[in-house]
């Protein structure tokens, strides 16, 4: 599986997890979905900061290098994603949903 993809995959289950809930049981797998957010996106990061660069061998070749490339600014999506909804989740009030 391409790393891409694998970021991909991560971020739409944790997505789809929800980044807060409103009642105990909510909030510990809105706790898991922020923490695979974050963990996806530091996956993200370091798949960036680690890939290889590709040689150019023929004529007109540049040696420009972005700072950063897409898997950062994802990387950094994903994380700060994770820890908005960490805070979200801490303050947010617990509902009581039974009757």
């Amino acid at each position: 599986m391409r790393p891409r993809a694998i970021v991909a995959v991560l971020a739409c289950a944790a997505l789809l997890s929800g980044c807060f809930g409103y009642n105990s049981s909510s909030k510990k797998w809105a706790y898991a979905g922020d923490t695979l957010l974050i963990l996806g996106g530091g996956g993200a990061i370091a798949m960036d900061v680690l890939e290889e660069d590709a040689m150019c061998t023929g004529t007109g070749c540049t040696d420009f290098k972005t700072p950063f490339g897409g898997l950062m600014v994802a990387g950094v999506v994903l994380v700060v994603a994770g820890l908005v909804g960490v805070v979200v989740n801490v303050t947010r009030p617990e509902i009581k949903t039974s009757r």
